[in-house]
């Protein structure tokens, strides 16, 4: 089973491992928490080693969870895997990608 974490740091929240179907209703867990407390405007997915739609999926939950609290939200250091799934789903104009 693959694994992912995650660790905020102030207001930017640090991804590290695979997403997969596997890991990602785990990470929700975790990270579901996170979005109630203080706001998080950046997500850092330089720690992504690996993903499939599953984690642009988690992305896109995580948009509606920070638009839900009216916050500001950017992804950052995407990794090609995620970007190439994204430019398929033509998501690119959704996500707000740094």
């Amino acid at each position: 089973m693959a694994e992912a974490s995650a660790r905020r740091d102030g207001a930017t929240l640090y991804v590290q491992g695979e997403l997969d179907f596997d890991s990602v209703a785990d990470l929700w867990k975790v990270t579901e928490s996170l979005f109630r407390a203080e706001p998080i405007h950046r997500i850092d997915l330089s720690g992504v080693q690996r993903s499939n739609s599953a984690g642009v999926a988690l992305m896109v939950e995580w948009l509606r969870q920070a638009r839900r609290r009216q916050w500001l939200l950017a992804f950052v250091n995407i990794p090609d895997q995620m970007r190439a799934i994204i430019e398929v789903a033509e998501l690119e104009t959704v996500l707000p990608l740094a």
